[in-house]
């Protein structure tokens, strides 16, 4: 896997309408998702889609809108019970499952990525959350991050092994990529490398798979929170989940 460069942080309000709008427009086909690190069987989470709706309903866009906005306005403290309860269903190891969520939200804070984006990501790339795992082509950690992007000055740290480490460096990579490209797809495709597809046939599914365990996660957090802190900020009405 080859994962574009990226080293500046991402400001607030600068991930695009167009990313945020990518990152929530999907559907809720249910093949199975490929362990990309280990080669494990697949979880009964592991999902993908084949198809990413373009032009939603004025009604469902509002939902999603609005799922997105709750999501990344809700306390830290809400979010975390449900990331860890997810997480949890890949390892038994707690101290693990807490490290890791602590600093997905720290960077989903800090560089303006919805948290479950990031768990998706990573999920995706490490379905057993091996930190010490690379793959074939040298791709290393939770993230799968390469390791000469490896030294980025936001993340203080060169170890990709090292649990906070992998994480900010594969989050920084994935908000530069949001940034920089239209939609939430072409940004998840240049995370995994694939432009032509020449080395992995089947790379263009990598988005699908990602944006589906997105969506899950999301809802997890939605359903976990406090239904006072989800109201809509335009309308003052209860968010609704999008459709499972």
């Amino acid at each position: 896997m080859r994962i574009a460069a990226g080293r500046s942080v991402m400001k607030r309000g600068e991930l695009t309408v167009a990313g945020l709008l990518g990152i929530l427009l999907i559907t809720g086909a249910g093949t199975t998702a490929s362990n990309e690190v280990s080669g494990a069987p697949a979880t009964a989470d592991s999902v993908a889609i084949d198809s990413i709706e373009t032009v939603p309903a004025p009604a469902r866009l509002s939902t999603l809108l609005d799922s997105l906005r709750a999501e990344t306005e809700l306390p830290v403290a809400e979010v975390r019970r449900p990331i860890e309860r997810y997480l949890g269903r890949f390892s038994d190891d707690r101290l693990l499952v807490r490290r890791i969520s602590g600093a997905v939200l720290r960077e989903s804070r800090r560089q303006q990525v919805p948290p479950s984006l990031i768990v998706a990501v990573l999920l995706t790339e490490n379905t057993t959350l091996r930190p010490e795992a690379e793959s074939s082509v040298g791709a290393r950690g939770l993230m799968q991050v390469m390791p000469f992007h490896a030294g980025a000055r936001l993340c203080n740290s060169d170890d990709l092994v090292d649990v906070d480490s992998n994480i900010c460096h594969g989050t920084l990579i994935l908000a530069r990529n949001l940034r920089t490209t239209s939609t939430s797809v072409a940004a998840l495709l240049r995370y995994n490398g694939c432009v032509r597809g020449t080395n992995t046939p089947d790379c263009h599914r990598y988005p699908g798979r990602v944006l589906a365990r997105a969506s899950r996660v999301r809802q997890e957090i939605l359903a976990g929170a406090n239904p006072r802190v989800l109201i809509s900020a335009d309308s003052a009405a209860p968010v609704q989940l999008a459709g499972r």
